[in-house]
């Protein structure tokens, strides 16, 4: 008798002390709740991957002397949060090399998958070969890569697109003459895309002569450029550039030789650009530059490591192998809207 009274008075107490557990949790905060949502994200990805502790992802930029790469790294860092995802962010500072070495000490530090900015497209192709032979998959953002090499997705700008956006965006609001086109390096993945469609879009119409420069996505050099290209030509009503960094150089050498002039006066020079980086639309506030073709980093980031974390977790295992982040018109209409990600980081 003594010894079933013990056993009814374990029990109780032990459904008294359930009862008090679950009460508690109903007061659970806000902020608590998030943190729960990121630990089952984390759980989920360790049952799924078969590994203990949370995703690994490596992001590697090509550099982060461009603000639309510093963008892009805010973009995958918070995502990355929101999956309860352990994130690390090198910087190859422009240096193709550096990059494949830092995609061999990924590949030793058992990082789940690669996100590669490629610095360039060709030279990369070794070292994602040899992350494929480890078996981590791969996934690029704001490019791709040459043959040879395996990644599951390609998650990029439609620069092609956007090179042919710029063109119609142009040719409305200059009518006729000469373009200086202040290309990015020879070779480049971005380059060749964006030069295609702006290029193929303008000859479409023959009132404008397209004089393209490589200026290497270089502003002193898109502004060497300028200078000489219009000094010389006085035909030139126009300027497009590949990307926002040389938009600098190109407003400096009209400033250099005397052809600055806001939009409205009759000596402005058209000038067209892709990125969208707050400089570009301080430059359309200030009446110098007419449009921008905007690329959103931040969608673009986000996207990549929505990817990754679907392919890992086994949600989505064959994602779409090129997922694109769509051209967008910024001008003197829209240049203040909240959803210009020039606006976004400052």
């Amino acid at each position: 008798m003594k010894k079933v009274l013990s056993i009814l008075v374990v029990t109780c107490l032990l459904l008294g002390f359930t009862g008090c557990t679950n009460s508690s949790s109903e007061t659970t905060t806000e902020a608590a709740a998030i943190n729960v949502t990121s630990t089952q994200s984390s759980n989920q990805a360790t049952e799924t991957t078969g590994k203990k502790g949370p995703i690994k992802v490596a992001a590697l930029l090509y550099s982060r002397a461009f603000g639309f790469m510093v963008a892009l790294d805010t973009g995958i860092q918070e995502q990355c949060a929101k999956y309860g995802i352990e994130i690390t962010v090198l910087d190859a500072n422009s240096d193709s090399a550096l990059q494949t070495t830092q995609i061999e000490d990924c590949i030793t530090k058992g990082f789940d998958v690669i996100l590669l900015a490629p610095n360039n497209s060709e030279e990369l192709v070794a070292g994602v070969k040899k992350a494929n032979s480890a078996g981590i998959p791969v996934i690029t953002l704001d490019g791709e890569l040459g043959q040879g090499a395996t990644i599951i997705s390609a998650v990029t700008f439609d620069n092609k697109n956007g090179g042919k956006t710029a063109a119609d965006t142009l040719m409305s609001l200059v009518k006729g003459g000469s373009v200086l086109e202040c290309a990015g390096a020879s070779g480049a993945y971005h380059s060749i895309r964006r030069g295609a469609g702006f290029d193929e879009e303008m000859a479409t119409n023959n009132a404008y002569t397209v004089i393209s420069n490589d200026c290497k996505w270089d502003a002193e050099v898109a502004q060497n450029a300028t200078a000489d290209v219009l000094t010389s030509n006085s035909d030139v009503k126009s300027v497009f550039t590949h990307n926002g960094e040389m938009v600098r150089g190109v407003v400096a050498g009209l400033k250099q030789i005397g052809r600055l002039y806001p939009v409205g006066d009759a000596n402005h020079v058209t000038v067209v650009s892709i990125d969208g980086t707050p400089n570009e639309l301080d430059y359309i506030r200030d009446g110098y530059v007419d449009a921008c073709i905007e690329q959103n980093p931040f969608d673009m980031g986000a996207l990549a490591v929505k990817i990754a974390y679907e392919y890992l977790t086994g949600v989505n295992t064959t994602p779409e192998y090129h997922q694109f982040v769509n051209p967008r018109v910024i001008t003197i209409e829209n240049v203040e809207d909240a959803a210009n990600w020039g606006n976004q980081v400052k």
